[in-house]
């Protein structure tokens, strides 16, 4: 009865999911939409076109990873280091935050010790939390300059690694209420985005079946989102 039950509640958490995320797409579908009615098409306008479409599968590919994991259950965690994933995110990111005249900057600590984790999972959902800041500093109204920093540091418990920004009224308290309103409402985190905020709980969900969730984090006078990955005691010894 638990584990039928516990299949119940995965699946309501992939429709939740799958709900944000559709709201969230609407969005860059519908500036494709509008650019290629144009009578006219630039060059830098199909360079926005593409980089909409590919944040966009990158979303669809994350989420298809988030159920083929939960199916599988349990999966085979290896030695990773947090730079070169952050690394790579960054660099797959750098388009659609140029689109959004934003800067990326990327921070970790020298010789900082590999992780356990799933890579394509941890990259992937290090992609959609990325996205997701990067499109709620563009709403920002204000004349500061925007910028988003991946980033990771040691912690009390073990490697914090996340996306940090200028993100004011970021708490642990709105996270949780958000959490338990997404795919609910359509605005779920509003004092940080005006969109679903889908990215941010794709993330969540490609992190959980690694054992670990995001959680409101501090990196220098920057607030975020970040899990606590584990070391990898093995590497770290070498």
């Amino acid at each position: 009865m638990e584990v039928h039950r516990e299949q119940i509640d995965k699946l309501s958490e992939n429709t939740r999911l799958l709900r944000a995320l559709a709201e969230q797409l609407k969005i860059p579908l519908l500036q494709i939409a509008r650019q290629t009615e144009l009578p006219k098409t630039t060059e830098y306008m199909l360079q926005d076109v593409n980089e909409q479409a590919s944040m966009a599968l990158r979303l669809l590919d994350g989420y298809l990873l988030s159920t083929q994991q939960i199916s599988r259950g349990d999966l085979e965690l290896q030695p990773t280091t947090v730079s070169s994933v952050l690394y790579d995110a960054a660099h797959n990111l750098a388009g659609i935050a140029k689109q959004y005249s934003c800067d990326l900057e990327l921070e970790t600590p020298y010789k900082l010790q590999p992780v356990l984790v799933h890579r394509e999972s941890f990259e992937a959902a290090i992609l959609a939390l990325g996205y997701s800041f990067i499109e709620a500093q563009a709403t920002q109204d204000d004349n500061q300059k925007k910028v988003i920093t991946l980033a990771a540091h040691r912690s009390r418990y073990g490697v914090a690694a996340g996306v940090y920004g200028r993100q004011e009224g970021l708490s642990t308290d709105m996270y949780r209420r958000a959490r338990s309103l997404y795919g609910r409402a359509r605005q779920p985190l509003p004092s940080l985005t005006s969109t679903s905020g889908a990215g941010i709980f794709l993330a969540d969900s490609l992190l959980e079946v690694m054992n670990t969730r995001l959680h409101v984090s501090h990196h220098h006078k920057l607030n975020g989102l970040a899990a606590i990955l584990l070391s990898s005691r093995q590497l770290s010894l070498i």
